[in-house]
């Protein structure tokens, strides 16, 4: 199989400190599992799949690729060849961005989501692998790729991903002092969305960072998540200041309190309400006859969509484009007004949802 001038195949040889990755089980699959996938979609019909393996495991390799055999697997000793795109079992892929970077002449490790070659990461790999399917609906458009670009050209140099973390941090803040100094006009506006625009660039670019050097660390993901917080509530609260000076009306003040006070309720009831899911089983509704079974499913469809809706309304890539376009029109007041109503509202709905069904 090829693309772009690569020859592609799979590497099933890297192992971890718990054993074979390929065996490693991440979203419901083992790794070998995943990779074949990949490779059988972009493979001739014709052409069999080529695993690189160890030969003390190829009994162990072709059980799990037993429902690929009829396709057509080949295992072979040794490394592959030096013009190959390998697929590891050590990497995570993401199926759309290998497509596109070998159409380019890219190699696959362009496309590589997540790294397992190392405990910490091995563990995170579902968490992490949900979240970075995910996120950024629009800023995979533009914030990633340069995001991408970015990391690319940093992995050889000494700066690490916490630093990228601290700068995003700092163009968060310094935008909210801009902010909070009621800068007026097309030039502080621009200069508020630049800073808010490169900010999410940065963001983006730290995890991409850790996962090429091999950095990732649970202090990362913490620094990462607190700087985060702090810069949305300083970011409000600057927002709320801003425009109290503007109007002199109290209730601006108000707001940035609603805000802050729903978004740390929102947060709080979240994670425990992670724990009294794991704890306890919530009761059925209803039991009986089929047309309310049928009541119940289409019920349980409509909830779902509007829940996903709802949810996606308050996606942090979301919130991010609403904040730049906002600054660019010189109305960050109205993400404010916004924000503390959805927060508020979700953080009471989930509380009496769980209310409820645990009562």
């Amino acid at each position: 199989m090829s693309g772009a001038g690569f020859h592609l195949v799979i590497d099933a040889r890297p192992r971890g400190a718990r054993g074979l990755l390929a065996a490693e089980v991440v979203l419901g699959k083992s790794m070998l599992d995943h990779l074949l996938e990949i490779a059988s979609e972009l493979a001739p019909p014709a052409e069999p799949v080529v695993v690189h393996a160890r030969e003390d495991e190829r009994s162990r390799l072709t059980e799990l690729a037993s429902r690929f055999m009829a396709r057509g697997v080949n295992f072979v000793y040794g490394p592959p060849r030096a013009d190959a795109g390998v697929l590891r079992t050590d990497r995570f892929y993401d199926l759309g961005r290998l497509k596109r970077g070998l159409r380019r002449g890219r190699p696959p490790e362009s496309a590589v989501l997540w790294r397992l070659d190392r405990v910490e990461t091995l563990a995170l790999a579902d968490e992490e692998l949900t979240r970075r399917r995910s996120y950024q609906p629009l800023g995979k458009y533009w914030a990633f790729p340069l995001a991408q670009a970015l990391a690319d050209r940093l992995r050889p140099t000494i700066i690490r991903p916490n630093a990228l973390t601290l700068a995003t941090a700092g163009l968060m803040l310094s935008a909210a002092s801009l902010i909070a100094a009621g800068a007026t006009g097309w030039l502080a506006q621009i200069s508020i969305a630049l800073a808010l625009a490169a900010a999410l660039v940065l963001d983006t670019a730290d995890g991409r960072l850790a996962r090429l050097q091999g950095t990732t660390s649970a202090f990362g993901r913490w620094l990462d998540q607190v700087l985060d917080e702090l810069a949305d509530m300083m970011l409000h609260a600057a927002i709320a200041w801003a425009a109290f000076c503007r109007d002199g009306h109290p209730g601006w003040l108000l707001l940035g309190i609603l805000y802050a006070s729903s978004k740390y309720l929102f947060q709080v009831q979240s994670l425990l309400g992670e724990e009294l899911e794991a704890g306890m089983t919530p009761g059925i509704a209803w039991s009986g006859d089929q047309p309310r079974s049928a009541v119940v499913g289409l019920w349980a469809g409509i909830k779902g969509r509007v829940t996903a809706v709802v949810r996606l309304l308050g996606h942090a890539d979301l919130r991010w484009h609403a904040w730049i376009a906002l600054a660019l029109l010189g109305r960050l007041d109205l993400a404010l007004v916004s924000y503390a109503f959805y927060f508020a509202l979700r953080a009471l709905a989930s509380a009496l949802g769980k209310a409820v069904r645990y009562a």
